[in-house]
């Protein structure tokens, strides 16, 4: 499982943990763009192995974020 951003900006929050285990549509982060907080959300189920990202890191649309299992 890898989780990327949908979007560039800023990582505003950070809410899951390595070995934290998320389910599909579960917030992961948040990200800010343009002054609006768009929540980032995983696609799958598994487990957080990476936690890529670090908080008020500025990330490019389709960098990695997390990885998992």
């Amino acid at each position: 499982m890898k989780i990327l951003a949908n979007m560039s900006g800023l990582i505003n929050d950070i809410r899951v943990k390595e070995g934290e285990l998320v389910n599909a549509g579960d917030v992961v982060a948040v990200i800010e763009s343009m002054k609006m907080l768009i929540d980032l959300k995983s696609e799958s189920t598994g487990v957080i192995t990476k936690v890529v990202c670090q908080l008020e890191e500025f990330v490019q649309e389709g960098q990695l974020l997390f990885e998992g299992e």
